[in-house]
């Protein structure tokens, strides 16, 4: 029994590697022209522009949205791609379970999101 302790501590140190190694949530940067713009995450506010602000891995796409009063708003897709991390789980199936319902079997494509608001048209009098 004793002699596979090793091999088994080694099988639950390595589940959930991407939990374990690079944590559930990213440092995302957000910018706009004009600056000031309201950052919206799925419709959950994050603050205004510029803004650096740590942002909870899911494992699909969502959108983020800059509004800025008098501006136009503008959309954009989120979007992810596997961490590699995660392949470390092929030695124990059960952690890539553990990081797919975290959200740590993806991490997002892009660090930095960028956007420039055009004002509204003046109002015809």
């Amino acid at each position: 029994m004793f002699k596979y302790l090793p091999f088994l501590l080694v099988v639950f140190v390595s589940s959930s590697c991407a939990t374990v190694f690079t944590g559930t949530a990213d440092d995302i940067y957000f910018t706009s022209q004009p600056s000031g713009a309201m950052v919206y995450l799925e419709g959950h506010p994050l603050g205004r522009t510029p803004l650096i602000t740590k942002v909870p891995r899911r494992t699909r796409s969502r959108y983020v949205t800059f509004e800025l009063e008098g501006h136009q708003p503008v959309s954009q897709l989120m979007t992810t791609r596997l961490n590699a991390v995660t392949l470390v789980n092929l030695l124990w199936w059960p952690g890539f379970i553990v990081d797919a319902v975290i959200g740590a079997l993806v991490k997002p494509e892009y660090d930095r999101y960028y956007s420039e608001l055009y004002a509204y048209p003046p109002a015809e009098e």
